[in-house]
């Protein structure tokens, strides 16, 4: 049985099996194929007070036990306050913490990687949403929790907040380079998709090098080196084994 890695989160997590839009998760999936397997436990418009309570049902449900667990959630908490879903920021911050807390408890083993909401890009946020259910200081206000956490639990942080600044400010034009990472300022784009995929792997890289695809060996052996096997004159069911 395979190892896991555990993606939570909202629609931004669950729309990265979008392969349509190069989905972060799916790509996550290739990049650690026949080395672990990469679950979605994405859940559309949900917000941190809505996945707390899923917390523990859905550690329960993976065996063996993740050994990375990615939380990126925000961007429907920080909804304006007159909207139903929205989640005041100090709530969100305890309901994030708790989480924490929930895998320490029930898999100690997992290593917690937090995921910043990317930021978000108001001129073409505005194109899909007259109403402005969302700014960009209240989105960033969300993600400086997120990155806050981290820093005080010694957590990585997968910044994508600040790489989808930086690389907007590079790319400027009418929408301000945010159509780059994003269709609707607050969904991920193929370009968005693809930029978290890269903050995510050199997140695990820097802070768990031992975790990252390329540290990790196939599960089974290639198939030349079971043809070498079958050659040396081993069986079949021993050649696949390691």
């Amino acid at each position: 049985m395979l190892d896991t890695i555990v993606c939570i989160g909202d629609s931004l997590t669950q729309h990265g099996n979008d392969v349509s839009k190069c989905g972060w998760v799916s790509q996550l999936s290739n990049a650690y194929i026949r080395r672990m397997d990469v679950v979605n436990r994405g859940f559309s418009g949900f917000t941190s007070r809505w996945v707390l309570p899923l917390m523990s049902e859905v550690l329960s449900a993976s065996q063996p036990k993740p050994r990375i667990l990615t939380i990126l959630l925000g961007s429907n908490d920080s909804l304006l306050p007159a909207h139903p879903r929205h989640v005041p920021i100090d709530e969100f911050e305890a309901n994030i913490r708790g989480m924490v807390a929930t895998v320490a408890e029930l898999s100690p083993e997992t290593k917690v990687i937090l995921i910043t909401p990317p930021s978000l890009g108001e001129k073409l946020y505005a194109t899909w949403d007259k109403d402005m259910l969302r700014t960009f200081e209240i989105v960033k206000a969300y993600a400086d929790v997120v990155r806050s956490i981290a820093s005080e639990l010694s957590l990585p942080c997968a910044d994508l907040w600040t790489a989808v600044e930086t690389k907007t400010k590079e790319i400027g034009g009418e929408l301000d380079g945010y159509d780059s990472f994003s269709y609707d300022g607050v969904h991920l784009s193929a370009g968005g998709n693809d930029l978290l995929f890269e903050v995510l792997m050199q997140t695990i890289k820097n802070d768990h090098p031992e975790l990252h695809s390329s540290s990790i060996p196939l599960v089974v052996p290639y198939h030349k080196e079971i043809d070498a096997a079958i050659a040396d004159g081993k069986a079949v069911a021993e050649a696949v084994h390691r």
